[in-house]
């Protein structure tokens, strides 16, 4: 004989009586502590790794190894300085010596604060009065610089401060310099450090730059006369080089090299961009396969040239008939 299940309604809790019964005995059964080493344990770990962490930050932040050995005053001051919050170098210029041989160290970035001219070293007008100047370890006055030969420039050393601080330094540049007693010869790795210095007396730019302009801009640049534009208008609104650039400059239009003297032919309404670019001087400064200094690069749109387009120039710098 079969047995048939009660009917339950939808709308009640549908509990089987073993489950029910076998729930209720594990919410009554005391809870174990055999897995309380465990916790422990974690808890353990957690703080060793914290305090690893913490050593660890700390001996990076208190060690500063310096990538030569402090054999002379200029060497020492330039580590004591890299040791202080938030000082780096912009010129490093010294020899790396081993049991096997002897490299030269030369690297440089912006900002170029030491030029060269006449092989005499000068500060740059900008930087005087944010500057200290050492030799073999000791400050001296920046005119000092002017009797200095640079043949005699044993190591070189800028660094600056990081814009950004909190009390900056009121001198955030310092230049640190080995001299020695006797003309070091020209060799060709510091003839690289003299060729270096030289094009930062010639150039604000020495690792090149690269301007854009549109229409508007150019016609901003060349009502003002900028120079980085390369170019001036003329009175019929054309486009002609500047005299400075005109001799050691690479002219395209459209991708296509072309003589400086067909910039003439463009209409400042026709220009769509306009591109000027300084070479590094590494392009420039050199004998062979020599590449010119500047390089201008014009996109046109012709048809805005034309009397009847419906392009029209809204601009304050510009004064043409359409």
């Amino acid at each position: 004989m079969k047995h048939k299940r009660p009917y339950r309604y939808r709308f009640t809790n549908q509990f089987e009586y073993a489950g029910l019964k076998n729930r209720i005995q594990m919410m009554n059964q005391a809870r174990s502590d055999e897995a309380w080493w465990r916790y422990a344990l974690l808890w353990v770990a957690t703080v060793l790794m914290v305090m690893a962490c913490q050593s660890e930050q700390t001996t990076s932040e208190v060690t500063h190894r310096p990538d030569f050995p402090l054999i002379n005053p200029t060497r020492i001051l330039v580590t004591k300085l890299e040791d202080s919050p938030l000082w780096g170098r912009s010129l490093t210029y010294y020899q790396r010596k081993n049991k096997l041989k002897t490299a030269t160290v030369l690297q440089f970035n912006a900002p170029f604060i030491l030029n060269l001219k006449d092989s005499v070293l000068t500060l740059a007008e900008n930087y005087k009065a944010q500057t200290l100047v050492y030799i073999n370890g000791k400050p001296v006055s920046a005119a000092l610089l002017a009797k200095l030969k640079i043949d005699y420039v044993e190591e070189l050393f800028v660094l600056h401060q990081f814009d950004g601080i909190d009390n900056p330094d009121p001198n955030p540049y310092r230049i640190l310099i080995q001299i020695s007693k006797q003309s070091i010869p020209m060799r060709p790795d510091r003839q690289q450090l003299v060729t270096m210095l030289k094009a930062a007396g010639m150039s604000d730019h020495p690792l090149g730059v690269t301007h854009t302009y549109t229409m508007n801009k150019l016609l901003e640049a060349t009502f003002f006369g900028y120079k980085d534009v390369f170019v001036k208008r003329t009175k019929n609104q054309h486009l002609k080089i500047q005299e400075e650039f005109i001799s050691d400059i690479d002219v395209f239009i459209n991708g296509i090299p072309v003589d400086p003297k067909e910039v003439e032919t463009v209409h400042v309404r026709e220009v769509d961009r306009l591109y000027t670019h300084e070479r590094p001087f590494t392009n420039w400064m050199r004998t062979k396969k020599r590449q010119s200094r500047y390089a201008l690069l014009i996109k046109t749109a012709p048809k805005r040239a034309k009397r009847d387009s419906s392009y029209y120039v809204f601009s304050p710098f510009y004064s043409g008939d359409f």
